[in-house]
């Protein structure tokens, strides 16, 4: 098949530090490659794939953005980038996008080039469930069973849940030395309650090593909230740490802390400290029972109390179950399933409009002239 991937600008794929999606695009494109897919990647110029890159910017917009220009001018960007990869629709049998509901207005006004849209945010925002009524047909895909409850009540073209998955090859392979700590990975911000790790670690008399992004978003929160806590708790702030560094970063730790206090769509710390044979204590949140099997892999907790109450069962954990677990989010099975979502819409009717098959071009640009499209 010829596929064309579409990621988010934010980062690169795969991103140096931090993103998740990103992981996964990348992850999920260097598999389609190796299983003889013609694969073209629509991501930052500063991505490494397998496939064929297709430069959307020449920098991740995170690097270069301030605050009000990632909530103002980014949405606008993309909307932008979204239009130009439409333009070439025709040079793809299916197109598979991860820019959440802002592709669906595409998807939907190009028939007769399929789309599949992998939403990988949280569905319950306004702005979110607008776009699903406006466009209730456009196939989609869930990366947990979770995500979709936000949206129970509308009539959508749901064609998989498929489960986020990487290449877990180093984390397997990591040097498991219990570093006698906690630790916590992912972003610093309200959502995902560094906080509530660092009272965990206070409660349990265990150090906490927390290695996190902080986004631009999210600096004031940093600042006024999260640095002076972290200095009163003897929190360790490692900041965000490499590719190569996490392994062992998780497999030297005696649990990871996941207390993330929303919807969580997915969750690829969990996967990834399973992998390296570290447990993981998780809040009852979104995805968290969908990955994690209760006293067997980690614990499932409802509130603070128990978070801390597990941290004194962590003896009770084969680190050996937990990498077992792990080999359900490969990058392989990931790639397989999507494999299978793309080959059954051709089961359906489709009329391919050679009128799609102009020349590739960028619409007049809508953001600064320095944030402008790569061409």
């Amino acid at each position: 098949m010829r596929i064309a991937e579409i990621a988010p600008m934010y980062e690169a794929v795969p991103p140096i530090g931090y993103g998740g999606t990103e992981r996964v695009i990348g992850a999920l494109c260097d598999e389609l490659v190796t299983g003889g897919h013609e694969v073209t990647l629509f991501a930052p110029g500063t991505s490494e794939t397998k496939a064929d890159l297709a430069p959307t910017v020449a920098e991740p917009l995170r690097s270069r953005m301030t605050r009000t220009e990632m909530l103002e001018v980014a949405p606008r960007m993309h909307l932008e980038m979204l239009a130009a990869v439409y333009q070439r629709a025709a040079d793809f049998d299916v197109i598979h996008a991860h820019t959440d509901v802002a592709t669906l207005r595409f998807a939907a006004s190009n028939p007769a080039v399929p789309t599949v849209v992998t939403l990988h945010g949280r569905l319950d925002l306004d702005v979110a469930q607008r776009e699903f009524l406006r466009y209730p047909d456009v196939p989609l895909v869930s990366i947990s069973n979770h995500q979709r409850e936000a949206v129970s009540g509308f009539d959508l073209n749901w064609r998989a849940t498929v489960p986020n998955g990487l290449g877990l090859s180093p984390y397997f392979d990591a040097r498991s030395d219990d570093g006698g700590y906690l630790c916590f990975v992912g972003r610093i911000n309200r959502e995902k309650r560094p906080d509530l790790a660092a009272e965990v670690a206070r409660r349990s008399g265990i150090p906490l090593r927390v290695a996190a992004k902080v986004d631009p978003t999210d600096v004031v929160y940093h600042q006024d909230i999260i640095e002076p806590l972290f200095q009163s708790h003897g929190v360790e702030f490692l900041g965000e740490l490499l590719e190569y560094d996490k392994p062992e970063f998780y497999a030297s730790a005696s649990a990871t802390i996941f207390p993330s206090d929303w919807p969580e769509p997915f969750g690829l710390v969990m996967i990834e400290s399973l992998a390296a044979g570290t447990p993981v204590i998780a809040l009852r949140r979104g995805s968290v029972p969908e990955i994690l099997e209760d006293g067997v892999t980690g614990f499932i907790c409802d509130d603070l109390d128990g978070l801390v109450a597990a941290v004194g069962r962590l003896g009770e954990i084969d680190p050996a179950n937990c990498r077992t677990a792990a080999r359900r989010f490969s990058a392989t099975r990931m790639a397989d399933r999507y494999v299978t979502v793309f080959g059954d819409l051709f089961d359906e009717p489709l009329t391919r409009d050679v009128s799609l098959s102009g020349a590739p071009g960028i619409p007049p640009p809508c953001a600064p002239a320095e944030y402008s499209l790569s061409s």
